[in-house]
């Protein structure tokens, strides 16, 4: 698989991960906090997806 297909693939899984984690865990919270847990989550599932894949890519 390409980098660009996998950084496309990163970002695709991140956002929505993002997305459903802050719908499901702060339903009563005003839209900045939103955007700031967003924010958090999704470069949190960023970071742990880079080291799986690196972890699995690098050994082929």
């Amino acid at each position: 698989m390409s980098i660009a297909l996998t950084g496309v693939a990163i970002a695709l899984m991140a956002t929505l991960g993002g997305i459903v984690i802050v719908r499901r865990n702060s339903p009563q919270q005003p839209i900045p906090v939103k955007a700031v847990l967003f924010g958090l989550y999704f470069w949190g599932l960023v970071f742990i997806q880079l080291v799986v894949f690196g972890l699995f890519m690098g050994k082929t």
